[in-house]
């Protein structure tokens, strides 16, 4: 057996969801969206199939994109005022703020 790994394609998440789009409203069919978008035909078949798929991999994100930049914001700041922020510092007020913010209840 050969420890080689196939390489993966890479598409974007919109790609793939233009893709089964335009086969779901009968405008290619999924061979002729394979061709169009570069994306394997029995992924586009899958996700027509089951439309509750998830796009895309990996784990949830616990905090929203603009929650996230808030955070940021709020560790420059305690920087700024002369907060002198350890590693322990850090992990405190990253885990009270996603404690307070998130709905994901992972930290609860």
């Amino acid at each position: 057996m050969s420890n080689k790994k196939r390489p993966h394609s890479r598409y974007d998440k919109q790609q793939l969801i233009r893709a089964v789009r335009a086969v779901v409203d009968n405008e290619m069919t999924s061979m002729e969206s394979s061709i169009h978008f570069h994306i394997p035909e029995s992924t586009i078949r899958s996700h027509v199939r089951n439309p509750s798929l998830h796009v895309g991999a990996g784990r949830k994100f616990y905090l929203t994109s603009k929650q996230e930049h808030y955070l940021v914001d709020l560790i420059k700041t305690l920087e700024k005022t002369g907060v002198r922020l350890t590693k322990m510092v850090l992990k405190k007020v990253i885990g009270e703020f996603i404690n307070y913010t998130s709905t994901d209840n992972r930290f609860n």
